[in-house]
């Protein structure tokens, strides 16, 4: 159903082109009330949970909502499809452990940095993968257009060392296929890697090797700076007033924000 909805998107977009394009800036949210984000299955960022949106990026936006004086709602997304999804206005922003990256910055405002990030190999604890020299021969799995895939891609020598790199619409699928065995290990946000490793430790581990840094951000579409800058502003009084650091405690037991 995904792929469908998403080849009908892309047709809508080449035979309709810029006209396709709807800015949702600061006046039209504000005239509204609401906040539409954008998000995945992404523990500990946004994800769900006995039928409620959770996470670390959702009680950010939460907060973030607060002080704009409106109403916040989440809506689900197929990653693969982000990029239209902010043409189309059907979101307001992409909210989601979303990676700032040069090719996406063509594409889409970002919000400064909030969080700071490394990918990680992570392995079913009884692997004896720990490095990027484990991986050679071996079928690695990947979110689809993640920063995981961008990195594992972009490293010419790991990539040509491997078996093969198969792509999962979400990481949570991805997660699914290492635990039956499908693929070898993960490139993955050590965020999120972490978040696994805390709660179900008997079960996987993160390799010794960091194979790429990162750096989290709010995407907003091309051109709708209003929004954004708003936005920006709210998070540096959430930072300044404590509030932003209390979060990331509730969820990494630790301050990582980095802003």
């Amino acid at each position: 159903m995904k792929k469908i909805y998403l080849c009908f998107l892309t047709i809508f977009l080449v035979l309709f082109g810029c006209s396709s394009k709807q800015i949702n800036t600061l006046d039209t949210v504000l005239k509204r009330g609401k906040l539409i984000v954008g998000y995945t299955e992404f523990p500990p960022m946004g994800y769900m949970e006995n039928g409620n949106v959770i996470g670390f990026d959702i009680d950010l936006a939460k907060e973030v909502s607060k002080k704009l004086g409106v109403e916040v709602e989440f809506k689900y997304i197929d990653w693969n499809s982000k990029f239209f999804e902010l043409e189309s206005g059907r979101i307001d922003c992409i909210w989601n452990g979303l990676t700032i990256t040069e090719d996406r910055l063509k594409e889409m405002e970002f919000s400064k940095k909030y969080l700071d990030n490394n990918l990680v190999i992570l392995t079913l604890k009884s692997s004896n993968i720990e490095t990027s020299a484990d991986l050679n021969g071996k079928i690695i799995g990947v979110e689809s257009t993640s920063s995981g895939q961008i990195a594992l891609v972009n490293n010419k020598k790991i990539y040509a060392s491997i078996k093969k790199m198969n792509e999962y619409d979400t990481s949570n699928s991805a997660l699914l296929a290492l635990k039956s065995g499908a693929i070898d290990a993960m490139i993955v946000d050590e965020i999120y890697a972490r978040y696994y490793v805390l709660n179900k430790s008997d079960e996987f581990k993160i390799g010794k090797e960091i194979i790429g840094t990162e750096e989290y951000g709010i995407g907003f579409t091309k051109g709708n700076t209003t929004l954004k800058d708003k936005i920006d502003e709210i998070l540096d009084e959430l930072v300044a007033s404590g509030v932003a650091q209390e979060i990331s405690q509730k969820w990494f037991n630790t301050n990582l924000i980095s802003r």
